[in-house]
């Protein structure tokens, strides 16, 4: 019987094995038969993209590319021009650009910089000291507020810029708008500080071709800066529309009139309205965005009663609930709960700022004050769609803390008018811009006898003017230190109400190919178009 199982056992494991013989056969087989019909693999084909030769962008302002009292425009100052330095705010400190090094003398009274060699305006001619020397020289013939004291040329490449007065404010500023370097060539006499501007030419991608005011610029590449920088222009016109309303600027672009529409570069006006840009990226627009310090705020006339007095300017603060304000940008804007400038400001976390709502409290503090029911001259710029729609919920929040405003909204003439008369109580404002603008904005905001002044007092321009103008302030540690007491002292007196951080913005057809957004905009935050196409 034994024997007999056995027999049986070694014939099941044969006929197993056969079977599964058989199966790893036909697996082979099946691997065999998988096998394409040629083993031969070809390449995937690839195609160039082909660009159209023209680009056309939408944009709220004209160029002013024959120059006025503030020289060319803000747009071809970032387009046309390049500065000798950048400004980096995340770490608060200035980088190299058609300079490549600097040393400062004096307290910041003389800064000799070094220049980068090699490099060429767009009519082929070269930058060097005595480039800057003219640029520094017609500042100071047309009495630029920003203008410094006088210019010598070391030699070539080496130039030597004095100002009246000294600290880290006359390097801050060689970031500005206004310092872009222009060829001498850019005058009828060359070379003459005081001659007629033929057309502005610089070292900066885009070169001048034809310009027609309030309507249209155009542009092509420079092929100096291409080559300096390694990349091919991806078209041969660049076409700027001016297109002041801002609602037609969105509509031109979803009709395909324009390829892309982008902000005002300076910041602060002739932007798309944050509230369509949810909608133009549902629909399949490319939206570039970027965070830059620049803030709007509720500025008060705090020379005359009763907003001379701190406290009746907190209750205005305690009773703007700002999460409220940013929803009418589709919260594309941060709300400014923790400060005058947005956090990426230097200092700005690290003086712990925290604003309150809580319209109670406000209402408080106008019953101590036995200013219940206070009446309130809100003024605002009808130009902006959005800063309307801003005023009117603030008008409202105001209402149920207890005060009774009454909304002005103004055409620009009459809106100047009135803020520069004093005929007002509040009004919108905005502090910051790109951030070229940082310590600009301070300057103008906040200097003891500013032109166009947010607030003033004995502290806070001290304060200011420590951080511009003192030497000891070149030391980025010690200039923290007193931003973070100059924010502290704004927040203390309450000057101005912070509302929400502003942004910068492009849109552009899907049909755009473009740098990713952290590389879009500039260093200093401005939508920088020299890589853009658009795809036939």
């Amino acid at each position: 019987m034994k024997k007999a199982v056995s027999i049986l056992a070694i014939a099941l494991l044969l006929l197993g094995g056969v079977a599964i013989a058989g199966c790893t056969q036909k697996t082979e087989t099946n691997i065999e038969e998988a096998k394409p019909a040629t083993t031969e693999i070809k390449p995937a084909e690839t195609k160039a993209v082909e660009y159209k030769d023209t680009f056309i962008l939408g944009y709220g302002k004209d160029h002013k590319l024959t120059g006025s009292k503030w020289g060319i425009g803000f747009f071809p100052k970032t387009h046309v021009l390049e500065r000798l330095v950048e400004y980096d705010m995340e770490h608060d400190k200035i980088v190299p650009a058609l300079a490549e090094s600097w040393e400062i003398k004096d307290g910041g009274k003389t800064i000799i910089f070094h220049l980068k060699k090699g490099i060429k305006f767009s009519d082929g001619t070269e930058f060097n000291a005595y480039a800057v020397k003219f640029t520094m020289d017609r500042l100071i013939a047309k009495g630029h507020s920003l203008a410094p004291e006088g210019c010598d040329v070391i030699d070539n490449y080496t130039v030597a810029i004095h100002f009246k007065k000294p600290g880290f404010f006359n390097l801050a500023k060689m970031a500005e708008y206004h310092l872009g370097i222009m060829a001498p060539t850019s005058v009828n006499p060359v070379g003459d500080p005081n001659g007629t501007l033929v057309k502005p030419i610089g070292t900066g991608p885009f070169k001048v071709v034809d310009y027609k005011k309030d309507q249209y610029a155009i542009y092509e590449p420079n092929p100096y800066w291409y080559e300096r920088h390694g990349i091919k222009p991806k078209f041969k016109r660049f076409v700027v529309k001016i297109i002041p309303d801002e609602d037609t600027r969105v509509m031109a672009l979803r009709s395909g009139e324009v390829d892309a529409i982008s902000d005002y570069v300076h910041g602060g006006a002739a932007y798309t309205p944050r509230n369509q840009l949810p909608l133009l990226e549902k629909d399949g627009f490319k939206v570039y965005k970027h965070n830059v310090p620049i803030t709007w705020v509720i500025a008060f006339n705090y020379k005359k009663a009763p907003f001379n007095d701190p406290e009746v300017r907190k209750a205005v603060s305690l009773a703007i609930d700002r999460d409220e304000i940013v929803k009418i940008f589709g919260n594309q804007v941060r709300p400014a709960w923790n400060g005058m400038f947005a956090p990426e400001a230097p200092g700005m976390k690290e003086a712990n700022i925290k604003y309150e709502y809580n319209p109670e409290k406000a209402r408080e503090i106008l019953k101590k004050k036995g200013l219940e029911g206070l009446k309130v001259k809100f003024i605002v710029d009808k130009s902006q769609g959005d800063q309307i729609l801003v005023a009117q919920l603030i008008q409202e929040q105001l209402k149920k803390a207890g005060f009774d405003p009454e909304l002005e909204i103004l055409e620009s003439g009459a809106y100047k008018q009135k803020r520069d008369s004093g005929d007002y109580d509040m009004r919108l404002y905005y502090i910051g811009g790109p951030h070229r603008r940082f310590y600009l904005r301070m300057f103008w905001r906040f200097y003891p006898g500013g032109k166009w002044d947010a607030y003033e007092s004995e502290k806070v321009c001290s304060l200011c003017k420590k951080i511009l103008e003192d030497p000891a302030d070149i030391d980025p540690e010690v200039r923290k230190k007193d931003l973070i007491e100059f924010y502290k002292a704004l927040y203390d007196e309450m000057g101005v109400v912070p509302l929400y951080h502003d942004i910068m913005t492009a849109v552009m057809s899907p049909k755009v190919d473009a740098p990713s957004p952290d590389k879009f905009f500039t260093i200093s935050g401005e939508p920088f178009f020299a890589e853009v196409g658009v795809r036939k």
